[in-house]
């Protein structure tokens, strides 16, 4: 019986915890998911601001358009809240050229997979 029951709690504490650390291709979507929602945001206020004539503008020179072209995870740190503190490079192409740099990432999950935040 307490071979059985062994395996049991450790399932259940992996699950309370969160489990391990983030994956690259988890990290990559959370961070496309993330800057997606970041261009979003500012196309709506171009919206509400310069209306109709502005987003054309921003569409016609493709400024809104990015792609993550390379993406490799470092090291994370686990926080007290749960939250991983992660390294990562990330080479985003844009229309003005790729944009390369190597930051410190938060990541939490939630209700629709891993979350990517600017850490603090």
């Amino acid at each position: 019986m307490w071979a059985t029951l062994v395996p049991v709690i450790m399932l259940a504490m992996t699950m309370l915890q969160g489990g391990g650390e983030p994956s690259e291709t988890a990290m990559r979507a959370a961070v496309e998911r993330s800057l997606a929602d970041q261009v979003r945001a500012v196309v709506d206020h171009v919206a509400e601001t310069e209306g109709s004539v502005g987003v054309a503008r921003i569409r016609r020179a493709g400024t809104a358009l990015f792609e993550i072209r390379r993406f490799s995870k470092q090291s994370c740190t686990r926080t007290a809240d749960g939250d991983h503190l992660c390294g990562f490079t990330v080479e985003v192409g844009t229309v003005a050229g790729p944009l390369e740099r190597t930051v410190l990432g938060r990541f939490r999950s939630g209700p629709g997979g891993l979350l990517s935040m600017r850490a603090a």
